[in-house]
């Protein structure tokens, strides 16, 4: 009797051992697999090319501290025609003049803001 018990327990112990080990390693895989969707998520958000056209998605400042100092940086959430996203940092100028739903170009360097009126579609 004592022997069928010892036994018993033995197996239970080891199917105990097995399944902590299965849900650790589903915990890490699950870990894992978070990791690589935000790298992929950040990488969707590109440099900004040289010359680019789209509609500002968002706009923020934040501030820098160095050795050198400290200063504002403000940056603009870009959405090109064909759904590509990245960031582009800007002067104070264009920073206070711009908005969310505006256009925006660039060509050579250019930096040139157009007000879009309420209700025109997206794409014109």
């Amino acid at each position: 009797m004592k022997q069928a018990t010892r036994e018993q327990n033995a197996r239970r112990r080891l199917f105990e051992g097995k399944l902590s080990t299965i849900l650790t390693a589903a915990f890490l895989m699950a870990m894992l697999a978070l990791l690589v969707f935000l790298v992929w998520q950040k990488s969707k958000i590109l440099p900004h090319p040289p010359d680019y056209d789209g509609r500002i998605i968002d706009r923020w400042a934040d501030y820098s501290h160095s050795t050198r100092g400290s200063g504002a940086r403000f940056s603009l959430l870009i959405e090109s025609k064909d759904g590509a996203r990245f960031i582009v940092r800007v002067d104070a100028n264009v920073y206070e003049s711009s908005k969310v739903g505006m256009r925006i170009k660039s060509r050579s360097g250019q930096i040139v803001l157009i007000e879009t009126e309420q209700g025109i579609s997206r794409d014109q």
